[in-house]
Formats: C-alpha cells, sequence, structure tokens
C-alpha cells in the first residue's frame, strides 16, 4: 500500500512539473496588419545590394535563415567599433551554427565612403569570417529604406554628429520569416549575451 501511494505521488508531482514548465517564445515586433481577422506581419521588405567582396547581396538570401542586422559606419568614431566588437564577439559565440542557419548582416550609413575594399578591411580587422558575417553597401537611398521601413531604426546625416551620421546602435534578431523577434544594445555584453539566449529559443523553434 505504502509503495502503492509513493508511486502515486511521484507520478503526480512528474506530472505538476511537466504541464507547469512552460517553453518561453519571442514576440513578434514587426508592424502587422489584419486581414479577414488573421494577423498578417510584414517582413523585412525586399533589398538588393552588394557586399564586400562586390558580390550581390539579395535580400532573398536572408529566407529561411536567422539573421541578426545593425547599422554602422567604418569611419565612425562613437559607437561602431563597440558594436563590431560586439558582433564578433557573437560570431564566435555562435561559430558552430553554420552559414546556412544564421547570417550576421552589417549595413554601412555611409555607402559614398564605405566601398566594398574599405568593408572588406574593416571586417578583416574584427576578424570576420566573411561566409557569416557579411558587410552591405549600395544606394542610400535603398539602405536607408530598410533601415528606416524595414528594421524600424532610426538613421540620418547630421553635419553636427560624430563622424557626420546619426544612427541606432541596436541589433536586431530577425527570424527565417523576415519577421523581428528583438532588440539588443549592440554597445553591452550583456544584452549581447540575451540575443545569444534568445537565438537559441528561435533554433529551437525551427527544429
Amino acid at each position: 500500500m505504502k509503495k502503492t501511494t509513493l508511486l502515486a505521488a511521484m507520478i503526480l508531482f512528474l506530472s505538476a512539473c511537466h504541464n507547469t514548465r512552460t517553453t518561453r517564445h519571442l514576440p513578434v515586433l514587426s508592424k502587422y496588419k489584419t486581414v479577414n481577422n488573421d494577423t498578417v506581419y510584414q517582413p523585412i521588405p525586399h533589398f538588393q545590394l552588394i557586399d564586400q567582396d562586390s558580390v550581390s547581396f539579395d535580400s532573398r538570401q536572408l529566407h529561411g535563415k536567422i539573421h541578426v542586422a545593425d547599422f554602422f559606419f567604418t569611419s565612425c568614431p562613437g559607437i561602431c567599433p563597440i558594436m563590431s566588437g560586439q558582433m564578433s564577439r557573437l560570431q564566435e559565440m555562435t561559430k558552430a551554427i553554420p552559414p546556412s542557419k544564421l547570417l550576421l548582416v552589417s549595413f554601412t550609413v555611409d555607402p559614398k565612403r564605405d566601398t566594398p575594399s574599405r568593408l572588406k578591411s574593416y571586417g578583416k580587422s574584427h576578424r570576420a569570417d566573411f561566409n557569416k558575417w557579411k558587410f552591405l553597401t549600395g544606394p542610400m537611398d535603398s539602405i536607408y529604406r530598410v533601415g528606416i521601413s524595414g528594421y524600424y531604426l532610426g538613421m540620418q546625416q547630421d553635419s553636427t554628429a560624430e563622424g557626420g551620421y546619426l544612427h541606432s546602435g541596436k541589433f536586431v534578431l530577425v527570424d527565417g520569416h523576415g519577421l523581428i523577434r528583438g532588440y539588443y544594445d549592440g554597445t553591452k555584453a550583456d544584452e549581447v549575451n540575451r540575443l545569444y539566449n534568445d537565438l537559441q529559443i528561435l533554433l529551437e523553434d525551427d527544429q
């Protein structure tokens, strides 16, 4: 009788643990509209730019992959070196995740000066693996359009700002459907650690 009671208690305990354990899911932060009572989220808009090797980079290359995006410029005297240092650290933290599942994407806000060769030199200085970490340039209007209307980040030329540009210091986590799942301060290690943890959640959700 005692064994039966003990067994029943163990079953109830394990059942309670199973039922109360919750899997954390990341919210979708993209804009949305309602169509026929369904919520339809707006993915990152299509873009076509050039990478550090002067090779065309089409946003369709991001489909089915998680990516982390930021906006910077190579001559930035302010937060950009810190952001790029943190992106380099994230690259190291995620080295076991193949480019087929994860890409890091850095867009320049100063395409007039940031040529592909300049971006490549900058990437090398931050130990970039160009298979996984892409540096993009192209027409300024295209970059700013996707930055402001796609990733919802502020950026603008400003002669009074350090280096002549104002831009966000955020890293943006985007899922394989092009939907934004998180924003993180790219200048703070603890925020990038949080990004890494959230990235693991997306990877588990995709399995």
